[in-house]
């Protein structure tokens, strides 16, 4: 057999993406949220990088006011506010949580009114710091004794003890038990009313009431009484407190202001803080004549300058993303929601001429405020579904147009998701029954038999 070496030259080409690239395209994809904390962080790694000292004085809030006063000042004639968002105080949603807040602190507070022995306030503090969000005891009784090392029954003592606190309903192992349990805390006896919540729950909640009206022997009009005294009652008494994994601040990225005749789109930059070039390191560059040193500084400042390119780059993608946006929704933006046009990701980057994935990137995570509310990027965009009678629409209009559609009906007769198909269909709007029965629950409606009235 013969074997033959040589030397050959291929020339390939691979696509290779550096640490940069995919620093620019983390940063991208990035809210405002994100940005603060990495800004802040990569400000106590790199020395060359300094955060802006006048970031913190004024509220965002006031600072996207002196924007707009100052867009109003430059054309006072044509730029006339319209709902303007610097006269509103909903550009973010925060849940402030402070501890005295939760629940937790509420049955602490209670709990340490009591004269109990070490042992029993032990017990109950653990039965408190137990609890889930809404006040459920998930944890077994079995299994709190097994860990505490003590028996069943003093764990239900202890148990009663949680269960007689405020808010009523706490310490409760399942609804029906938080259910009764505030039916005791208000002295009411009622033997239906025991028996519905012990055996019915789930008719109930599927609006059965002629079926439970015969398995209890009354009438429609007795169910609907005692349905009447169960909605006063509170399924999950812990949400009357604000919990820390509840905190959350929702801040627009983009504002857009209407003006007489066209849109003004503001980006949001005010939100984050400003980097600046550390001056000492920045002289030190050329003044201190070690080597390593310079090289280190170098180094950083290239570092600094690339992030700043970055943000630089974010912005202006965000910016132009967001006004194709306003381009193309402006029947949105002129009536509101209920007047989306059909919008893809990639006609948007073919209108905007970056690729598919840099518009999603850029839209992830981000908000848009205009007068009509806040909403996220991504909720602009959705695909078109076909119409007989004029252009396309979108799902989030086919969902409004059923929600009037719902709340015009007679309740003494819904409509089923048959007939609600049949009603789109007269208006020109082709969608199968079960697309109506899925866009239904995505809007949160019960089935006709759950939403009938007797």
């Amino acid at each position: 057999m013969d074997f033959n070496m040589c030397n050959s030259i291929e020339l390939n080409q691979h696509l290779k993406i550096t640490p940069q690239i995919q620093q620019s395209i983390k940063i991208l994809q990035m809210s405002c949220q994100e940005l603060i904390k990495y800004i802040e962080q990569q400000s106590l790694e790199n020395p060359m990088i300094e955060i802006d000292p006048h970031y913190e004085e004024l509220d965002y809030r006031e600072k996207l006011k002196k924007k707009l006063d100052w867009l109003n000042e430059c054309d006072e004639e044509n730029r006339v506010y319209y709902q303007s968002p610097a006269d509103r105080n909903d550009y973010d949603y925060p849940i402030v949580s402070k501890e005295e807040d939760t629940l937790t602190y509420h049955l602490l507070y209670q709990l340490d009114l009591l004269s109990l022995p070490d042992t029993d306030h032990k017990i109950v503090k653990f039965l408190i710091e137990s609890l889930n969000e809404s006040g459920y005891l998930e944890t077994s009784i079995r299994d709190v004794a097994g860990t505490l090392q003590i028996d069943e029954k003093k764990a239900e003592q202890m148990l009663s003890i949680v269960q007689s606190f405020e808010p009523m309903g706490v310490g409760a192992r399942s609804l029906k038990e938080c259910l009764l349990i505030q039916l005791t805390h208000k002295g009411i006896q009622n033997q239906h009313l025991c028996t519905l919540i012990h055996h019915h729950l789930e008719e109930l909640g599927k609006n059965k009431l002629n079926v439970i009206a015969k398995k209890l022997n009354i009438t429609i009009e007795e169910v609907k009484n005692l349905y009447a005294v169960i909605k006063t009652l509170n399924p999950r008494p812990g949400n009357t407190f604000n919990t820390v994994q509840q905190t959350r601040y929702v801040t627009p990225d983009v504002v857009v202001v209407k003006f007489k005749d066209y849109y003004e789109v503001l980006l949001n930059d005010f939100s984050y803080p400003k980097i600046n070039i550390n001056s000492f390191y920045k002289n030190t560059l050329s003044t201190n004549p070690d080597l390593n040193t310079q090289n280190y500084i170098a180094k950083k400042m290239e570092q600094a300058c690339w992030i700043m390119k970055c943000i630089e780059q974010r912005n202006n993608t965000l910016r132009n993303v967001a006004k194709a946006i306003v381009d193309t929704q402006k029947q949105f933006f002129d009536l509101g929601p209920g007047h989306l046009v059909p919008m893809i990701l990639k006609d948007l980057a073919e209108t905007i001429g970056v690729h598919e994935s840099t518009v999603s990137r850029a839209v992830n995570d981000k908000y848009l405020q205009c007068s009509w509310g806040i909403f996220e990027l991504k909720y602009f965009f959705s695909s078109g579904l076909s119409t007989s009678t004029a252009a396309d629409t979108t799902a989030e209009n086919i969902k409004l147009t059923i929600r009037e559609m719902i709340q015009k009906e007679n309740k003494k007769k819904p409509y089923s998701d048959q007939k609600i198909t049949n009603l789109l269909k007269e208006s020109g709007l082709h969608i199968s029954r079960r697309t109506v029965a899925k866009y239904r629950d995505e809007i949160g409606i019960p089935n006709a038999s759950g939403r009938k009235e007797f």
